[in-house]
């Protein structure tokens, strides 16, 4: 099967890089690949992005360059993952879809981080599935799921186990779309979806080691998103 990976930058680098989890990640990683599924990997940039993008704005610099600015932050993060897979992994993040495919059609691992100003990891995930036409998308994140609110900050929020992309555009749709943001699918990536009609999964970070089982069919604790 050829699926694609989306790693929030929340779960790879929560405060600081979590080496334990890169480890884990690799370690997953590699198994997949020795179960002969192509694997293309997206990695975000969490609080190191926004941590960034804030002192950037504190010194008036644009929108445009606050992106560029969680671009590098997303591509650092991808670095540590790469540094982890080793050979199985090309030395640099991928900076386009077409490197990418090229670099997965070599039987590697091609590891992105953020590509162009203006959209989030979210939607380069998106388009990296659609482009390599993947058979399945899954966004790994430090909520295990899609929620009708934020469950950290509303408890009575009711987490789906399986929603239509309509429903998911629509609880999306008022999403302000700036640099830094954060939110578990963005509108862009949702409309992706919706468009290449790719079977997508959100999961939370303790299914990271579960995701061999979840590729072959198993059943998962996140949400699944119907094509249609």
């Amino acid at each position: 099967m050829r699926v694609t990976l989306c790693f929030g930058g929340s779960i790879i680098a929560p405060d600081k890089p979590d080496l334990e989890c890169i480890r884990e990640i690799a370690g997953v990683l590699r198994e997949l690949r020795e179960k002969k599924h192509d694997i293309l990997v997206v990695v975000g940039g969490g609080r190191t992005s926004r941590a960034y993008i804030d002192v950037a704005r504190k010194l008036k610099a644009s929108d445009p360059y606050c992106d560029v600015i969680g671009i590098d932050a997303t591509r650092l993060n991808a670095r540590l993952l790469i540094a982890a897979l080793g050979e199985l992994a090309e030395p640099n993040p991928a900076t386009t879809f077409e490197v990418a495919i090229r670099v997965m059609l070599r039987g590697k691992i091609p590891v992105m981080g953020g590509t162009t100003p203006g959209q989030t990891t979210d939607a380069v995930a998106a388009m990296l599935a659609s482009s390599s036409r993947s058979e399945m998308l899954a966004y790994l994140t430090d909520v295990s799921g899609v929620y009708t609110a934020d469950p950290k900050l509303n408890p009575n929020a009711r987490k789906f186990e399986t929603m239509t992309v309509q429903q998911l555009m629509g609880l999306v749709s008022g999403v302000k779309m700036e640099p830094g943001m954060k939110v578990i699918i963005d509108p862009i990536a949702a409309r992706i979806i919706e468009r290449s009609r790719i079977r997508t999964l959100v999961l939370g970070r303790q299914e990271i080691k579960r995701l061999p089982e979840i590729v072959g069919g198993g059943s998962h604790s996140g949400t699944t998103i119907l094509p249609k």
